[in-house]
């Protein structure tokens, strides 16, 4: 992984700045005392029980797994969250060509890092001093609005406060994985395939 890119992702969004801008500056050796991802040596390769980027590959439950092969923009309003090799993906959509603003948390065990996908304006998507929790709030405007995220080695993800405006968005606009699955509430917790 891209050093300078992961750094980039821990500060998504207007006027926000992260842990991802000091570490920039002071450089790899910084990063690497940090926790970046990305801080794994190759002395000593980890496994992927403890490597981040290792774990972050590793398949998760399968209500979660795997890409939608239907998802477009401008499809059923709502979260769309999914989990493939290369990390975990939240989308944003709904049909109509209106404003409509989604919001939420998620929350890992471990640290996380982020990269934004086609944010624009005031959307954001920033993690807490911590890296454990991600905050977003997306406008969208019938396009797709998101993020890929990685949760590292935690055996977890929580996602809550799911909102679409002032509402809380109804379990039934959350769509899980490749097959689309509905949790059975908001919030709601995916765990790790074992």
């Amino acid at each position: 992984m891209n050093l300078t890119r992961t750094l980039k992702a821990t500060t998504i969004g207007a006027g926000i700045v992260g842990v991802g801008a000091a570490m920039l500056l002071a450089g790899p050796a910084s990063a690497q005392a940090a926790g970046s991802p990305t801080a794994a040596t190759s002395a000593s390769p980890g496994t992927a029980a403890t490597d981040p980027v290792l774990c972050d590959r590793g398949a998760w439950g399968a209500r979660v797994q795997g890409e939608p092969v239907t998802f477009d923009a401008g499809d059923r309003g709502g979260d769309y969250l999914w989990h493939d090799t290369t990390g975990f993906h939240l989308r944003v959509t709904h049909k109509g060509d209106d404003r409509a603003v989604y919001s939420g948390t998620l929350h890992s065990q471990d640290p996380m890092w982020i990269d934004p996908f086609h944010l624009e304006g005031a959307d954001y998507a920033t993690l807490s001093a911590d890296r454990r929790t991600l905050t977003f709030r997306f406008a969208d405007y019938g396009h797709i609005d998101g993020v890929d995220f990685h949760a590292g080695c935690s055996p977890t993800l929580t996602a809550a406060d799911l909102r679409v405006g002032a509402d809380p968005l109804p379990a039934s606009r959350v769509n899980l994985g490749a097959t689309l699955r509905h949790p059975e509430q908001v919030p709601f917790t995916v765990h790790r395939q074992t």
